[in-house]
């Protein structure tokens, strides 16, 4: 026992040691931001993707672009940093010039590092300066050519298979995700720019306008507090000579107005952070729309509207431009709650702030990354038991791993909940959505056949799909790396028959899966020789049992799906394969059930046909997004399909166990058999399954 105890602790210091962030370069000093600070930063409200959100959710999803993790790790003196997501926003926006020495952007094939001319490290788990890479002379230079290159191929419809190939390579797609990943980084860390460094002003003796002016620089709230003395003396006879300085000041305003995001422009950095003027407006403000409303765009306002416009937008430039030059100050954090005091009010007078402290909460919480180490927990609990089955540490252990696991679906249930109130619709829109559903549901029904059933089996079984279904989320949530909580369109808010059908299916693929997992152990059992013909028999009841149950809710999910899709666009069955797909699972359980009331299965074709389900039930669920077609699809993701093959390749080679125990019969085995009657529809089936999915493929192929 201690030899496993001691081996368990190594496997979850090597999955720890593995998570970890490297880096290779050490930063010569980090000041930490004063907890407080990160607090109210944290809380700010902004609007993004449509719904308004607190700024640490923007900046978990900007840094998890960058860097494929939520939090920064890095070395200050030999001293091991670790900064959350809001502390490098912070920094980003206030502090640029630290910002860029973390180590912070991921490139683990050297090839691609090569490519622009800079110095592979000697790990490739090590990370990646901005100032690192920008310090090799034309090393942006060639990462922007490259990639230029490849987007004018990627763009050109008539170059469509010349683009898979250039995608194909590892190098391009490196070269493309260190491209959109530097840029993002470039927009955080120049958003505040323009209240930083302010603008160059040189208007020869004109320049008395602008007594303001340090150095020849002026600040934009002053710049454009000034905006139409600058146009009279352009317009003066004798103001000739200075308009090409002013173009060149109007340049840099340009340039600040989309680093800093204008309202009717796409801003990767996005910090739509004031409330509209008018409690009539939806839309929150951008800094730049406040430079772009107070100078290009100002003649489209009355006088008293621009002196209106003026009086409200000028202290909330005035404000960046403070906190962005007295980052060091005292009066920093007093100025910053100010500014995030004034957002949050006027938030909660328009009655858009409620979510956010849930938001908040949520993230604090994080109640699915708690469910999984508890579900962990309680498999260790679980196989402690094994060694000692019926001993009295043993039972008493078991209520151990009851209560963990109870625990951990509490909290993944409860995930689920505050996810579907922050949102206000039901918990399933998106492919991230339906993975701590299904397997919430799967869970649930495997505790539910333990209270009944009292033999460990579906208990074992709850566990196995708590941890694989909460990693596969953690681990899509990173590679998306986009906001989860997802706003819908109106009409997909509101549509009854949606939600229904979404519902119903997705606990039809939770039944589907749990009893193609819980089939696993009545093949291996089996196949090994071991266990009663009870313990055969009463997965078999749980098998069938759940099949009838994923059977009733896939079907009438499928039902409400053509009641929806009739509602909406007047038809239903065109050629969507998420749908068939979903009808395929209606089949398979059909199938398993007429075969077994006709005599032509007992346990053995049950538990093999259910694992057919299982793929099935796989190829709907995710295989059919990567044909990117259909009626609703939850779209394309990169880098699945060789994962998928693999599922495939695994459930068949157990169908492919299962199957041989007709044939080699070993000593003392007692099982149910049904010879080469069994062969006959598995293999059909199967081999329709595969048919199905080359015709798919070949049926895109040539639409395409």
């Amino acid at each position: 026992m201690i030899t496993l105890i001691k081996s368990l602790k190594l496997i979850l210091l090597f999955a720890v040691a593995s998570s970890l962030n490297f880096s290779a370069a050490a930063i010569e000093s980090y000041k930490k931001w004063d907890p407080e600070i990160v607090k109210i930063f944290e809380a700010m409200p902004v609007q993004e993707d449509g719904r308004l959100k607190p700024m640490q959710t923007v900046a978990r999803y900007k840094l998890m672009r960058i860097n494929n993790s939520k939090r920064l790790q890095f070395d200050v003196g030999g001293e091991k940093i670790k900064v959350s997501a809001a502390e490098w926003l912070l920094d980003c926006l206030f502090r640029p010039e630290v910002a860029k020495q973390m180590p912070i952007f991921k490139v683990n094939n050297p090839d691609v590092i090569e490519a622009i001319g800079v110095d592979p490290h000697s790990s490739p788990r090590e990370r990646y300066s901005y100032e690192e890479i920008s310090s090799v002379p034309d090393a942006m230079k060639r990462l922007s050519e490259r990639t230029g290159e490849l987007g004018k191929i990627m763009e050109d419809s008539d170059k469509e298979e010349e683009s898979k190939e250039l995608r194909r390579d590892p190098v391009n797609s490196g070269l493309l995700s260190l491209k959109s990943a530097v840029n993002e980084f470039e927009w955080a860390a120049n958003a505040f720019n323009f209240a930083r460094d302010g603008i160059d002003v040189d208007l020869g003796a004109a320049s008395e306008a602008f007594k303001k002016a340090d150095g020849g620089k002026s600040k934009v709230s002053y710049f454009l507090s000034e905006f139409d003395k600058i146009i009279e003396i352009a317009r003066k006879p004798d103001g000739q000579e200075f308009v090409a300085k002013i173009s060149t000041a109007f340049n840099l305003l340009e340039r600040d107005m989309a680093t800093a995001g204008v309202k009717d422009r796409v801003s990767m950095i996005s910090l739509a952070m004031f409330p509209p003027m008018s409690d009539d407006d939806e839309e929150w403000i951008k800094p730049g729309y406040l430079i772009e409303q107070l100078s290009f765009r100002k003649n489209e306002l009355s006088v008293e509207e621009q002196k209106k416009f003026a009086q409200w937008a000028l202290p909330k430039i005035e404000t960046l431009e403070s906190l962005t030059r007295n980052v060091e100050s005292p009066s920093f954090a007093t100025d910053l709650k100010a500014l995030s005091d004034g957002i949050v009010s006027k938030a909660k007078e328009r009655g858009e702030y409620k979510n956010i402290e849930l938001e908040l909460l949520n993230n604090r919480l994080g109640l699915f990354h708690w469910a999984l180490p508890f579900y962990i927990m309680a498999f260790i609990l679980l196989a402690l038991t094994w060694l000692g089955p019926g001993a009295k540490i043993s039972r008493f252990l078991t209520y151990g791993v009851i209560g963990m696991t109870v625990f951990a679906t509490i909290a993944l249930i409860a995930g689920i909940c505050f996810r579907s109130v922050l949102l206000g619709r039901p918990p399933i829109s998106t492919l991230y959505e339906t993975i701590p559903f299904i397997t919430g549901t799967a869970v649930i029904l495997c505790l539910i056949i333990e209270f009944f059933d009292r033999k460990g089996i579906a208990l074992a079984c709850s566990i196995m799909i708590g941890i694989i279904g909460l990693f596969l989320a953690m681990r899509f949530e990173i590679k998306e790396a986009r906001d989860t909580l997802k706003v819908l369109e109106a009409v997909l808010r509101s549509n009854f028959w949606l939600a229904t059908h979404v519902i119903a299916i997705n606990i039809g693929y939770a039944a589907a899966i749990l009893g193609g997992v819980i089939a696993h152990l009545y093949i291996f059992s089996c196949f090994l020789n071991i266990g009663s013909k009870d313990f055969r028999k009463s997965v078999t009841r749980m098998v069938y049992g759940v099949t009838c149950f994923g059977l009733l809710f896939a079907l009438v999910g499928t039902v409400l799906g053509g009641v929806w899709a009739n509602d909406s666009w007047g038809r239903f069955w065109g050629w969507d394969p998420k749908e068939n797909g979903a009808l395929m699972i209606c089949i398979g359980a059909l199938i398993l059930l007429h075969a077994r009331m006709g005599g032509y299965i007992k346990e053995l074709g049950i538990n093999v046909i259910a694992v057919l389900i299982l793929m099935i039930t796989v190829f709907s669920w995710w295989h059919v997004n990567q044909l990117e077609t259909g009626l609703h699809s939850y779209g394309f993701t990169s880098g699945i399909m060789f994962w998928l093959f693999i599922v495939y390749a695994i459930e068949s080679a157990v169908m492919t166990i299962g199957i041989s125990c007709c044939f080699f019969r070993f000593p003392d085995r007692k099982i149910p058999l049904t010879g080469y009657r069994l062969v006959f529809p598995v293999s059909f089936f199967l081999l329709a399954f595969i048919f199905m999915i080359v015709f798919v493929n070949l049926a895109i192929l040539n639409k395409g």
